[in-house]
């Protein structure tokens, strides 16, 4: 049985050979899991970059199903030049003559060493202030932009290459483009609180802005779309503007991308509990499930026991169990959720989004624990 067909059989709530095992990996993982620098990542041109999500891949085996990373074209790498020092390379805009430090971590610095925070607050000022703002910032891409721009040359990369193989795309929930347009969040919920006719606008046009990627994303091989759903848990917002504001937009993507036969993946990340009966309403075929974080609780053995046996979802081991290669933790987690969501399929073993201070041998340890735990037949 290939990985393709075992992954396939799982998310139509069948029980293939064995439970179909799926990875996801930060950017900082896919450099450190194959020996390299995260910034060169981030000053990769848009061949390395395939290049380096092809060796991420390959970094660990089997894999089933892959969340595969968009690329990039080599604008930027063209105007900018790049010098290596001990602490720092030093990043030169050739057009403005502006030098940058970027640092080991990955995180940027003035000239001088001064700090750039990652997420620049605006004070909490919407940057989408008017429908004329939302013309000007949301613009749709056509499949020939998502083509110049090589958002898709890693997938075509690893489909040409490993057919036999699930690779998923990602796409994203129209709430995290919205909150993205305006600021940040903070920024994204004071003009929803403030003018919510215009954030309904704002919602429309970002999921025509999200729905745009799944036919080019299908063409380009992808056989299910990472769907991520941030900022959307009772964690952040309430189960009330989920239902009314967000579930709609997500509902229109989502049937989008099964109109284009694809799978859909629904990443959830944050408190799903108090929304589940509403998302359970998607035209999904997955929940995504990673371990909460902020105090709530995401258990797939709970969620099984309210979407029943043949909805498919993946489940995980604890992220700090793959940083200190806890071998007990990591095998008994995965050993509950097979033995309490898993058994009788409709169960794909998954992982949280590995970061890069993740220990690979842990990994391999994670999935051989996989192999020797879920074998159905």
């Amino acid at each position: 049985m290939t990985s393709r067909e075992r992954v396939e059989i799982a998310l139509k709530g069948g029980k293939p050979d064995r439970i179909p095992i799926a990875a996801i990996y930060d950017m900082g993982y896919v450099t450190s899991s194959t020996g390299r620098d995260q910034r060169e990542f981030i000053t990769a041109t848009s061949e390395e970059k395939i290049r380096m999500i092809e060796d991420s891949f390959q970094r660990h085996a089997p894999i089933d199903c892959f969340f595969v990373h968009g690329g990039s074209d080599d604008r930027w790498r063209q105007n900018h030049r790049i010098e290596k020092f001990p602490d720092y390379w030093m990043v030169t805009d050739i057009t403005t003559g502006k030098h940058l430090r970027l640092l080991p971590d990955g995180c940027w610095a003035e000239e001088d060493g001064t700090p750039i925070r990652r997420d620049p607050s605006i004070g909490g000022i919407s940057q989408i202030q008017t429908e004329e703002d939302i013309e000007r910032l949301v613009i749709i891409p056509t499949e020939n932009d998502l083509e110049q721009i090589g958002r898709y040359g890693p997938l075509k990369n690893l489909v040409s290459k490993y057919p036999d193989v699930h690779f998923s795309f990602q796409s994203g929930s129209p709430m995290i483009s919205a909150l993205g347009f305006c600021g940040g969040y903070e920024e994204g919920l004071t003009l929803l609180a403030g003018n919510p006719g215009l954030f309904k606008k704002l919602i429309e046009r970002c999921t025509e802005y999200q729905a745009s990627v799944m036919a080019p994303g299908k063409k380009a091989g992808g056989l299910s779309t990472w769907f991520t759903s941030y900022y959307t848990g009772a964690d952040t917002i309430s189960p009330k503007i989920y239902a009314e504001v967000v579930f709609p937009a997500e509902y229109r993507v989502c049937r989008e991308a099964k109109n284009n036969g694809l799978f859909v993946l629904d990443w959830f990340l944050g408190d799903i509990m108090p929304v589940l009966d509403v998302v359970m309403k998607l035209p999904i075929d997955a929940l995504v499930l990673e371990q909460g974080r902020k105090g709530y609780n995401i258990d797939p053995v709970e969620i099984r026991k309210k979407v029943g046996d043949r909805f498919c979802l993946f489940g995980y081991a604890f992220e700090n169990d793959f940083c200190t290669f806890n071998r007990a933790g990591l095998t008994a987690e995965i050993r509950r959720q097979i033995e309490g969501a898993g058994k009788n399929g409709a169960f794909i073993a998954g992982m949280p989004i590995m970061p890069p201070n993740a220990n690979p041998d842990a990994v391999d340890y994670y999935i051989s624990e996989v192999l020797r735990l879920g074998r159905y037949w």
